[in-house]
């Protein structure tokens, strides 16, 4: 009867492994989606939309390259694919800060593609080994702390320094903490710090969830967006800060809807990826299930995580979204 039992639960767990997502598989499924639907052959960058007018906006970039990054690491085949974006996209380089737009163009930066940027190009660095991509994480970085105002807070975009957002602050610092990881700045670290300090004084709810922007007159924009709580959760993490378990109580509330994140996949794949820094992955496995199952017959995914939409031309930054997301719970 021992023997009988044990057979009995032996097949049972077989079968359930049989039915379980790969979460890998799954990002794979989507790289090679963007790969048919979205590569530019002649510049080696990927295109904005399907219909491949125009190359991807800096944001739709960072996303990408950080998808790169995490399926390069799960399996290293994706190295090629990795180094020849993170090369091909030095075009968005304009005058010592990466640009919306490859150059040459009259400049439109913002300060929160670059620590977009950065992030994703530190990732780079130790998922390739080559030290430039270190080098060009700093550069981008050094251009987002130019937009911090002299009362603390880095703008939004260059050209008008109209606001300081979450968007911007949040993942500057960051990105300062991913930096002193491997150059032990101190400045680094102490800008980090300050940042974060700021943000939580200025753009922090009483629910611990994270506010949007404050004007130059000091006018609060209310909207919470996933991503700017998600990063303030891994920044609150990694430097040992109270309120990281009542963001993320409050994050699960105000987002985990019918078993999915009730935002954007550009915003949700951010505050999975905390969620599963600080050991929450049951909710992340059922939130990329969801979205997997919701995929149209062109094979891509929702761009709304919450209403599991059917895009026709969705902007490559949701779909690269969720790729990444599934490579970084794979390896979780």
């Amino acid at each position: 009867p021992v023997l009988h039992s044990n057979v009995m639960i032996a097949a049972i767990a077989f079968a359930a492994s049989m039915n379980a997502p790969d979460f890998q598989e799954m990002g794979a499924e989507a790289l090679e989606m963007i790969r048919r639907n979205y590569y530019l052959p002649k510049s080696m960058l990927y295109s904005e939309r399907p219909d491949k007018k125009q190359p991807a906006f800096n944001w739709g970039v960072g996303v990408l390259l950080s998808a790169l990054n995490a399926a390069a690491k799960a399996d290293p085949k994706y190295k090629a694919w990795l180094r020849e974006y993170a090369d091909a996209t030095r075009v968005y380089w304009n005058k010592g800060g990466y640009d919306v737009l490859p150059a040459p163009k009259p400049l439109d930066r913002y300060y929160d593609d670059n620590a977009w940027m950065a992030l994703a190009l530190v990732e780079t660095y130790e998922v390739l080994g080559d030290k430039k991509y270190l080098d060009w994480a700093q550069g981008a970085l050094d251009f987002a702390l130019q937009g911090e105002s002299k009362d603390g807070g880095v703008y939004w975009r260059e050209s008008d320094r109209a606001s300081r957002n979450t968007c911007s602050n949040a993942p500057t610092a960051f990105a300062c903490l991913e930096l002193y990881r491997h150059t032990k700045k101190e400045a680094l670290l102490t800008k980090a710090h300050n940042l974060v300090a700021w943000t939580r004084l200025t753009l922090e709810d009483k629910d611990g969830l994270y506010w949007d922007n404050i004007s130059n007159g000091g006018k609060i924009d209310r909207t919470k967006w996933s991503y700017n709580t998600a990063l303030m959760i891994r920044c609150i993490e990694r430097t040992k800060q109270s309120g990281l378990e009542r963001a993320l109580e409050a994050s699960k509330r105000q987002w985990l809807k019918g078993g999915t994140i009730n935002d954007p996949g550009r915003f949700a794949h951010l505050l999975l990826e905390a969620w599963l820094a600080c050991g929450l992955i049951d909710e992340s496995e059922a939130v990329l299930n969801a979205v997997y199952k919701a995929r149209n017959a062109k094979g891509f995914f929702p761009s709304h995580w919450g209403k599991l939409d059917s895009p026709t031309n969705p902007e490559i930054l949701d779909q690269a979204a969720f790729a990444r997301a599934c490579f970084v719970l794979a390896r979780s």
